[in-house]
């Protein structure tokens, strides 16, 4: 028997994080596009695909951690990712690496003036 005034109200905590792809807009597109994949075209169909693709990304709520997963796992050569086509996505990535880069040598440079 409880006391009043002593039950628990913690929360349990949540077996698993939401996975962020839940809420993407395009989730559940692929059981009604058929053929079609707007997202990774078949040659030759690519800009007219494409822009289907840029529309359902364009208001997705998860479209900037779709991005970020893109640029981690280097999904840079084909498809859309984050409302951003590959060239577009091979830029941000390269730029990426090279402010890391820079980050790097600013580094090595006040380590070599400290010793």
């Amino acid at each position: 028997m409880a006391l009043i005034g002593t039950e628990s109200t913690a929360q349990p905590p949540l077996s698993e994080p939401v996975d962020w792809r839940q809420h993407a807009a395009c989730r559940d597109m692929y059981t009604t596009l058929g053929k079609e994949d707007p997202f990774f075209p078949s040659r030759g169909k690519a800009d007219v695909v494409n822009d289907k693709a840029l529309k359902i990304c364009f208001a997705c709520p998860v479209k900037q951690e779709c991005l970020d997963y893109a640029l981690e796992k280097r999904e840079i050569n084909t498809g859309i990712f984050g409302g951003k086509t590959p060239s577009e996505r091979k830029w941000l990535y390269e730029k990426a690496q090279k402010a890391k880069g820079i980050q790097k040598q600013r580094r090595k440079r006040r380590k070599a003036k400290a010793s």
